[in-house]
């Protein structure tokens, strides 16, 4: 649904939301009823921007998801991709600041978020890709998303890309963990009120955040099927379970006829957190509410990633 003002799509969303939020999360509350906003109220605003997680707060789910990327004044930015074209007019802004990448033996031009300042970044429309209305929208920084959440909602961001970093000299994992430290989000008690899930396809980043800050963030491995490693596999969960809280694998990895690997990873002291595509969800004959009640209730998924925490079955 794409609103034609957003400032009115967030009073009626919130209006109807003014009941007390759940309890959030914490480590160890393994079978509890996790909705986690991904990228905000995104499926009735632009994705990880600053109207959907307005929107999403108000709407209390435990965590605001967000991916952060690296600018190249080192400041961590609410963004999914590497590249900036995409979803920004960042093309047309600056048509001399490319990259040229080979893909399939081609060459093609890419705009790095990484070659960008804040600054920079800032003077791109972000809100355009979604609808025009959405044109004054800028891209977010993760220090304006702790500013927002702060006591109100939990943050799961995803580490992107820590091989591309690396390779430029930079560390990813840390800045994110410096960032915590700054806002004295880095221990239990400091995220009373804010918990913190870190969520990465890359289990070097999970890792080198254990090394970081020993168990006080929870860690979630994301799955899919295309990685070289079986993670939903006994053994993969047992591994799993080496290093991280929890398991994340796309939906349609754990349900039937796969709906035995919930109680794999439940057995191994994991967390089933899930994160689906956009297209098939909620299957014909759900509703988006009623789906989400399945998974919880019947396959006894603990988390969901989702677009409509809204909707979100209390």
């Amino acid at each position: 649904m794409k609103s034609p003002n957003s400032l009115a799509l967030i009073a009626l969303l919130a209006g109807s939301l003014l009941i007390a939020p759940p309890s959030l999360a914490q480590p160890g509350d393994r079978y509890h009823r996790v909705s986690i906003a991904h990228g905000g109220a995104s499926q009735h605003l632009p994705f990880s921007s600053l109207t959907a997680f307005k929107a999403a707060v108000e709407m209390r789910p435990d965590y605001i998801e967000t991916d952060v990327q690296l600018t190249k004044d080192g400041v961590l930015i609410c963004f999914h991709d590497l590249a900036l074209e995409n979803r920004t007019n960042v093309a047309a802004l600056y048509p001399d600041r490319f990259t040229e990448v080979e893909i399939a033996g081609e060459l093609v031009k890419t705009w790095y978020v990484n070659d960008f300042t804040l600054a920079e970044i800032k003077t791109l429309d972000f809100g355009s890709w979604f609808d025009p209305r959405y044109s004054d929208e800028r891209i977010v920084s993760f220090q304006e998303l702790i500013d927002l959440s702060r006591g109100k909602v939990g943050l799961y961001p995803e580490t992107k890309d820590p091989d591309f970093y690396r390779a430029r000299g930079l560390d990813i994992d840390l800045a994110l963990h410096q960032l915590f430290v700054r806002n004295q989000l880095d221990t239990a008690e400091g995220q009373v009120g804010t918990p913190i899930v870190i969520q990465s396809f890359h289990e070097s980043s999970l890792q080198r955040l254990r090394d970081l800050n020993g168990d006080n963030y929870a860690l979630i491995q994301l799955v899919w099927e295309g990685q070289d490693y079986d993670y939903l596999s006994d053994a993969g969960l047992r591994h799993i379970a080496t290093y991280a809280d929890g398991v994340a694998p796309i939906l349609r990895m754990v349900i039937p006829p796969n709906a035995d690997r919930i109680a794999a990873a439940h057995a191994n002291d994991l967390w089933v957190h899930i994160w689906h595509a956009e297209a098939g969800f909620p299957p014909i004959g759900y509703s988006s509410k009623s789906y989400m009640t399945y998974l919880l209730d019947v396959l006894k998924i603990d988390g969901l990633m989702n677009h409509e925490p809204d909707q979100f079955p209390l």
